[in-house]
């Protein structure tokens, strides 16, 4: 399906899409490429004076406008210079936290398009979340911290150990602290609160079990569970998602509730047109849920389901919210895992070798480096540190697993030790 039609370069229908922030990499930036594939013009809002600079890397982008700021008063002025051009715009979308909302609400306001922003806003907020999910058996046992409160007497309240002390607006496992007493905690919490000083702070129970992801798209209040991923956990110095397992078939009999938990989450943040990915863990036979996210989960997710199904999930939610029929029915199954690449020292990058022996790994599907030459690399405290990955699909998921490390093993990065 073609949205503007094109001849000779010359975009006539000027059908336009408003992009706010963008990684260089992963969902957010595949999302602007399928807008263009569509024949949309793009145009990207962004706070990042580097992508200005590397201007010739986004061919997938019209027109990119330099921010100062992210506020609904500054990205409807610059909506309006756009309009001014002569341009149609049809949609607002982000797919990088915290603007989903913010974007979603743009969208209703200026193209009378039906998404379900305050959802997307309990989603975004990880005490709205909570707070708004105080009935549901899925949400842990909490707490939330002002800063303006007396330490002393907030850490009397607290009873069990081990607990997760994290920013209600964290990603990507930043500013996310697992504390096993009250000492730790209060480390934790006056970190957070020197960084935030005006933010509440979540603190809620620490949930052990094995780990997934559901992918899901929510049409006139039908939720669909597009693709469910099992992780694989990292413990280091923080908890870092180095796996990702795309499940054909999910063992409800293993797991038994996993849909029906999704279902009433959604339905109790009042979601009816959305897209978004919970993180959910199966704790002594319940499923909990660690997070919600009004997205697409970031890194190789889309590639990963489209790999696994066929569905091009950033795509079909620009179809979803855009108010066109989005499709989730898979057109193929197949056993996907990507292994995420971290390291364990410090340095200024040298070099990146093995990558073309890494794809040449029988079954490997992706092989992706993003650091560039002099970057410093640290281990990982955050997922933003994880430096690259490898994609490989097999007869069964354990194959799959299997050649993914196997060609992972191949790249190496060589580091300048820090003077």
């Amino acid at each position: 399906m073609k949205f503007a039609k094109k001849k000779d370069g010359v975009f006539y229908d000027m059908y336009t899409i408003v992009f706010v922030e963008t990684m260089k990499s992963g969902s957010s930036r595949e999302a602007i490429k399928a807008a263009k594939q569509l024949g949309f013009l793009t145009v990207l809002l962004t706070a990042k004076e580097k992508l200005l600079s590397q201007r010739k890397e986004f061919p997938d982008v019209s027109q990119m406008v330099l921010m100062k700021e992210f506020s609904h008063s500054q990205i409807r002025m610059e909506c309006m210079k756009i309009q001014k051009q002569g341009s149609i715009i049809n949609g607002i979308f982000s797919f990088v936290d915290p603007y989903v909302s913010m974007a979603a609400e743009l969208m209703n306001e200026l193209c009378g398009s039906d998404i379900s922003s305050e959802a997307l806003k309990k989603m975004e907020n990880k005490i709205l979340t909570r707070t708004s999910l105080q009935k549901n058996a899925a949400n842990p046992v909490f707490e939330i911290f002002n800063p303006a409160e007396d330490l002393n007497l907030f850490l009397e309240k607290v009873r069990i150990f081990p607990m997760i002390v994290k920013s209600p607006l964290s990603a990507g496992s930043r500013d996310v602290y697992l504390v096993q007493n009250k000492e730790e905690m209060k480390d934790a919490l006056k970190k957070i609160s020197k960084l935030y000083p005006d933010r509440d702070i979540l603190i809620e129970e620490f949930l052990d079990g094995p780990q997934f992801i559901a992918e899901v798209l929510v049409s006139n209040g039908e939720i669909h569970i597009v693709a469910v991923v099992e992780q694989e956990v990292t413990k280091k110095a923080k908890f870092i998602i180095t796996g990702y397992n795309v499940l054909p078939k999910f063992d409800e009999e293993r797991f038994p509730g996993f849909h029906d938990t999704v279902e009433s989450i959604i339905r109790d943040l009042g979601g009816t047109v959305a897209a978004c990915h919970l993180e959910m863990r199966f704790v002594n036979e319940k499923w909990k849920l660690i997070e919600i996210n009004p997205r697409i989960s970031g890194g190789a997710m889309n590639a990963m389901i489209y790999q696994a199904f066929g569905i091009n999930l950033v795509e079909e939610t620009l179809f979803l919210f855009l108010g066109y029929e989005a499709e989730w029915k898979r057109k193929y199954e197949k056993h996907v895992y990507t292994h995420y690449i971290t390291i364990d020292s410090y340095g200024s990058l040298l070099k990146v070798t093995g990558k073309k022996a890494a794809s040449s790994v029988p079954g490997v599907l992706a092989v992706y480096t993003n650091p560039r030459k002099g970057t410093i690399l640290t281990p990982a405290f955050s997922m933003g540190q994880r430096y690259g990955y490898v994609m490989a699909t097999g007869e069964t998921s354990e194959e799959a697993k299997k050649t993914a490390i196997l060609a992972a093993s191949k790249i190496k990065f060589y580091l300048e030790p820090l003077k």
